[in-house]
């Protein structure tokens, strides 16, 4: 059986506006696809905020860079939903 997605939300201590919208998006779309949900908060002086403090929130998917700033529910379904394998 294939494993689920994950996802790990990025984003910094105390929260901000963007990161609220974006994580209502997460919320929406595990209606929609099973996927593990991981929260980062970073803060100055760690690593990831040196690399993304600039961008967050940043979704990353199987440990891949899928959205920064923004995203909707309806692209991250595209981008959790794993393609069916076929055959032919």
């Amino acid at each position: 059986m294939a494993s689920i997605p994950k996802l790990q939300f990025i984003t910094k201590e105390g929260g901000c506006g963007l990161c609220d919208d974006a994580f209502e998006e997460i919320e929406d779309a595990k209606e929609y696809v099973d996927f593990d949900v991981e929260i980062v908060k970073i803060q100055q002086g760690d690593d990831l905020w040196n690399k993304y403090w600039d961008q967050i929130p940043v979704i990353v998917i199987d440990g891949k860079v899928a959205f920064k700033h923004r995203t909707t529910r309806d692209a991250l379904i595209r981008k959790l939903k794993r393609p069916a394998w076929k055959f032919w």
